[in-house]
C-alpha cells in the first residue's frame, strides 16, 4: 500500500482528527503537477502487481516443487 496521497500521521495528529470536526487540520502530500501524481501512482500500481504476481509464484513453487 502507498502513501503518496496522505501524510503520515503523528500521534498528535490522531488525537487531534478527534477534535477537527470540519476537517482543517487534514495534510495531503502533494505533487509538482497533475502529471507527475498520475505517474507515481501508475509506478505504484504496478509495483503492487508485480509484487502480488511475485509472491504468488513463490506460493505456487513452495507448494507444486
Amino acid at each position: 500500500m502507498s502513501n503518496f496521497l496522505f501524510a503520515n500521521p503523528t500521534f498528535i495528529d490522531g488525537v487531534m482528527s478527534v477534535v477537527d470536526l470540519f476537517g482543517v487540520a487534514q495534510e495531503y502530500n502533494d505533487s509538482r503537477s497533475e502529471a507527475s501524481a498520475d505517474s507515481r501512482a501508475i509506478r505504484a500500481d504496478a509495483n503492487a502487481v508485480k509484487k502480488d504476481f511475485f509472491d504468488a509464484y513463490k506460493s505456487m513453487v513452495a507448494e507444486y516443487v
